[in-house]
């Protein structure tokens, strides 16, 4: 099964599930509408110079959060693939390790990058986000770099993690703590020190920013490229490596 042939079931999986592909665009959508606008709309701060609205500020987290939420949803289905054997059997016939991730990564980069979009055009039609096309090229770019660490936290998860009980509790025990120590919602640097101390440890933190600064500002400092880069490579090392443990030798 070469690459074209991973792709075609990653694709089947979600038609067969369209239940969660529909809820991947309705959860961050559902964030903004309800939370964001329920603190309020017309709330406005400082932001490196500017002066901006609170809710074009949280956008950048919304769509973070939806990065986030593809750890999940690729944890289950690698889950799947080990329990039934579905990997062993691909990779007996002629598929490789690396094809089976990069499936992965494409369809769900490709369902992160189409949410978002989505959501940074509500951005630009109703709050002036500013939005060329150096900024897009960027922002897409650092999605893709951005989800590739979860995509890949979830294929590790999924291989090592073999109780689908357990990998339920471990992401509903992180979920909140991981959204809520990222500078979703609050502003940076204006939370009590111990939530910036676990925000700086939180690879979120580092998405939530970097998308932050380009929506808004254009650009975002090289320390969070490379941050972002480095957690991203090491990740999909790492799926790889754990992976293999489950391919025929």
């Amino acid at each position: 099964m070469k690459l074209y042939g991973f792709i075609y079931r990653e694709v089947s999986l979600k038609k067969e599930a369209i239940g969660g592909f529909i809820s991947q665009f309705i959860t961050p959508l559902m964030y903004f509408l309800f939370f964001a606008f329920s603190l309020s709309k017309t709330v406005n701060f400082e932001y490196h110079g500017r002066t901006i609205n609170y809710l074009l500020y949280v956008l950048p987290g919304i769509i973070a959060i939806q990065i986030f939420y593809s750890y999940p949803v690729v944890s289950s289905t690698t889950f799947n693939d080990v329990r039934f054997g579905i990997i062993r059997t691909s990779l007996l016939g002629g598929g490789t390790l690396g094809g089976y991730i990069l499936a992965k990564i494409l369809i769900e980069s490709s369902v992160v990058i189409l949410a978002s979009l989505f959501l940074a055009f509500i951005g630009v039609l109703f709050l002036n986000l500013p939005l060329s096309l150096t900024t897009l090229l960027q922002f897409i770019i650092y999605l893709v770099i951005s989800t590739m660490f979860w995509i890949s936290v979830g294929i590790v998860t999924g291989v090592k993690i073999r109780g689908e009980l357990t990998r339920n509790m471990i992401f509903a025990l992180l979920n909140l703590p991981i959204i809520f120590t990222a500078p979703v919602f609050y502003l940076e640097g204006s939370a009590p020190p111990w939530i910036q101390i676990l925000g700086k440890i939180n690879p979120l933190t580092y998405h939530v920013v970097g998308l932050r600064g380009i929506l808004l500002l254009g650009k975002v400092p090289l320390t969070f490229w490379v941050v972002s880069l480095v957690l991203g490579i090491s990740l999909v090392i790492l799926s790889i490596k754990l992976t293999s443990e489950v391919a025929p030798k």
